[in-house]
């Protein structure tokens, strides 16, 4: 009976869980860049199986160790995804290898660090707003449908609690 009630818990502590981790970065001066005004997370990357999804501009969708998010910048956050125990593989071999979006489109075949969360979480888009930091041709995507890091962010905070 002993061995069963240990295997038993084990079980459960032992389960996979989803976490979305949140990362600060900071520019060449020390400030930290902020994607919407008073934004705290330039970027976020989801676990998966033991590692780490993440889309990066250089290399699109990827599984890489915590240690390449690092290198990122500060991990500030990390959020577990309540009631979730892990991703759907075939949504995520969807993903993986997806060129990184600059564009920040929703409704195109590349992918952004938090569009790629929001997708395998089947978090809805929100209006985006591009503030005065970014070039023209990004606020005047105002209003199209996005999320930003500090949006999972948010959604996760609200559904969590």
């Amino acid at each position: 009976m002993k061995l069963f009630t240990f295997t038993f818990l084990f079980s459960i502590f032992a389960q996979a869980k989803v976490t979305v981790a949140f990362i600060e970065m900071r520019n060449y001066y020390g400030q930290i860049i902020q994607l919407e005004q008073g934004g705290r997370f330039a970027h976020s990357a989801i676990s998966y199986k033991g590692q780490w999804l993440q889309a990066h501009p250089l290399h699109g969708v990827e599984l890489v160790p915590i240690e390449k998010i690092r290198k990122m910048g500060e991990i500030k956050e990390f959020v577990d995804v309540a009631g979730l125990e892990e991703l759907d593989e075939a949504k995520v071999n969807a993903m993986l290898g997806k060129p990184f979006d600059n564009d920040y489109s929703w409704d195109d075949d590349k992918i952004y660090c938090s569009e790629l969360i929001g997708k395998l979480l089947g978090l809805s888009p929100l209006p985006m707003v591009f503030s005065d930091a970014w070039p023209k041709h990004y606020q005047d995507m105002n209003g199209q449908p996005g999320l930003s890091p500090d949006g999972v962010y948010r959604i996760l905070q609200t559904v969590n609690h």
